[in-house]
């Protein structure tokens, strides 16, 4: 089962996330505290404990339910001998609570450096070495799952799909093993499939996680040619910033017939923004967000990584006559950010606050169309299928697909 890392933050006046952009253990990272790991893990539990105490999350969870997971779950917490296992454990508790944006992060989680990215908590230092490269572990490999635009990976001959074998030698690790690589290139050893290997060079940058991701859609926007029609294109990578990026797609909705929009994998943020944006004027009687944005036909890629206030974003398009949803359900997972609270200078809790209604809750796609990224070499059947869907929407003008229509496509 593929652990969660994609979150959502929600500022609390408006909309106050997941795969994956890394939470998964792996074999090798530092003990908890060399001298003494099982103390050192029981008092960074404890202060854990204190934080969640002193806040709103035992409304959510109950305190009777709580006070028994915490009892199951204490010893192997405890015993941890490697912040990794610690961190497993403590979110293999949260996780048993049953509510989301319920998360203990470590400097090797990209959640970790978006969150400081972007709150700049505490004056700490934000920036991280990195190459633009999210990879999701399953199967006790790490593969490709997605590539920043922009990015030191972009363009360095990386697929989606890759499995991740190691950096200059080392087995691969989400952050460690580009710290303190920036500026100088490094051997990433990737399997394509099978029996073929690359060794592939990338050159790490040192920068904010959340600034990366801001320029990586604004770098993803392009017009595809596709059938003789023009269809511009944005992977809405996260939904936390000034939202401009929807300001260059409106200069562009003369020129072009549809719009692309990719919302699989990347952070949560703000909906309200994204709402207005797809409005339009082909509103089937539902809430109306302010004056006409977009209004050509659209199809929204969605997936599991489609979470938090993107699931807010996806669930209204279901009502907009000039948006079809594609791709695999979301996962249900709608609860804004309670608080974030360092613990130690190596670890970050992440308390659940307001659950919305759409908490536990699937938005499921009208058209749905499955994806494997192991080994894919880069192809994409979801992003084809929805060029093949935007098309005939555009050709038949806009009458809607039939809803819950399936197409199996690839392994």
């Amino acid at each position: 089962m593929l652990r969660r890392s994609f979150i959502l933050l929600v500022l609390v006046a408006a909309l106050a996330p997941p795969s994956v952009f890394g939470r998964q253990p792996e074999p090798g990272a530092e003990l908890v505290n060399a001298s003494s790991p099982q103390s050192q893990a029981a008092r960074r539990f404890e202060r854990i404990l204190q934080n969640i105490e002193d806040s709103s999350t035992l409304n959510l969870v109950g305190e009777e339910v709580w006070s028994s997971l915490v009892a199951r779950y204490k010893p192997e917490i405890e015993s941890a001998h490697t912040h990794r296992a610690f961190a497993r454990a403590v979110n293999s508790l949260f996780d048993a609570s049953g509510s989301s944006h319920f998360e203990y992060f470590t400097r090797d989680d990209f959640s970790y450096w978006h969150l400081l990215s972007a709150f700049k908590m505490d004056g700490r230092e934000s920036r991280v070495e990195h190459a633009g490269l999210f990879a999701e572990r399953t199967g006790g490999r790490w593969f490709v799952r997605g590539i920043l635009e922009g990015s030191p990976a972009d363009g360095s001959g990386i697929r989606v799909g890759d499995e991740l074998l190691s950096v200059d030698g080392v087995p691969y690790r989400p952050i460690a093993s580009f710290q303190g690589k920036a500026g100088r290139p490094v051997i990433v050893k990737v399997r394509r499939r099978p029996g073929l290997t690359y060794n592939l060079q990338v050159t790490p940058v040192k920068e904010s996680l959340h600034e990366a991701l801001i320029r990586a859609m604004h770098e993803s926007i392009k017009v595809i040619q596709h059938d003789g029609f023009l269809l511009a294109y944005l992977h809405g990578w996260v939904l936390l910033g000034p939202g401009d990026e929807y300001d260059a797609l409106l200069k562009l909705q003369p020129a072009v017939d549809g719009l692309l929009l990719d919302y699989r994998d990347g952070f949560g943020g703000r909906a309200d923004v994204a709402r207005r944006f797809l409005a339009g004027n082909k509103n089937k009687g539902a809430k109306s967000y302010g004056s006409p944005r977009w209004s050509k036909p659209v199809v929204v890629l969605i997936a599991d990584g489609t979470r938090s206030a993107k699931e807010l974003v996806v669930a209204a398009a279901r009502d907009y006559d000039h948006v079809t949803l594609l791709g695999t359900p979301t996962p249900g997972q709608v609860t804004s950010v309670g608080g974030l609270v360092p613990i130690g200078d190596d670890g970050l809790l992440m308390l659940p606050g307001y659950r919305f209604p759409q908490e536990g809750k699937q938005t499921l796609p009208e058209i749905r169309v499955d994806r494997d990224i192991r080994y894919s070499a880069g192809a994409d059947p979801q992003l084809q299928a929805a060029k093949d869907v935007l098309v005939a929407m555009i050709a038949r003008g806009l009458a809607a697909p039939g809803a819950c229509e399936s197409v199996s496509i690839g392994p």
